[in-house]
């Protein structure tokens, strides 16, 4: 009966051990699988799509500046079926003739000097890869204590030529808009998002 016992026990583990095991998938497998159907996954950057885009990249026109650095982590997508995958998350500068309008670098705070700085982070980060394609969840900072009302997609695409260039794309899109009060009463910020739409940026050495 003890050795019984035993045995079951040690299938248990087995299986627990087997159910648990993590399967390293290219991330550009996230496009077309399912939690449900593909658990225990790890969503792996294995192609280097998003490490090409680590680092610090500047927009300059003379009128618009605007300087983003993207870090990558592996993050939890879905706790229920221990589902992972690497993200570019990122922290920007932006200036508009000269003014800092966002500057998110080096704090999570939300604060705003002289009305002009907007510190609050930033929901930019990767989503999607498709070829040299990189797709994003975007908004901007809100200029009140409240959530920003717009939201966006941003598609960024890497050219390896030297000097390596990134071609930004955004959209706004024209539903999920965030209508709800926040917590404290206040409305969302409805402003239009101000960092330009359409860039090619490039990597700083």
């Amino acid at each position: 009966m003890r050795v019984n016992s035993f045995l079951v026990i040690a299938l248990m583990l087995v299986a627990f051990s087997m159910k648990a095991q993590e399967i390293v998938r290219p991330i550009e497998d996230r496009l077309r699988n399912n939690y449900m159907d593909y658990p225990n996954s790890y969503y792996k950057d294995t192609n280097n799509k998003l490490q090409n885009l680590v680092g610090s990249w500047v927009y300059d026109n003379g009128a618009d500046y605007f300087k983003i650095t993207f870090y990558k982590e592996k993050v939890i997508e879905n706790e229920h079926y221990n589902v992972f995958g690497d993200k570019l998350f990122a922290k920007f500068l932006y200036k508009k003739d000269g003014r800092i309008i966002y500057d998110n670098y080096g704090t999570s705070s939300y604060s705003r000097d002289q009305g002009l700085v907007n510190t609050k982070p930033s929901e930019i980060q990767s989503s999607f890869v498709k070829n040299t394609t990189i797709s994003f969840i975007y908004t901007e900072p809100s200029t009140n204590d409240c959530h920003r009302r717009k939201v966006g997609s941003l598609h960024i695409t890497y050219s390896g030529n030297n000097p390596q260039k990134l071609s930004w794309k955004r959209k706004t899109a024209t539903r999920y808009f965030h209508d709800m009060l926040c917590d404290n009463g206040l409305r969302p910020d409805n402003s239009d998002f101000v960092i330009p739409e359409d860039m090619v940026l490039t990597k700083l050495q």
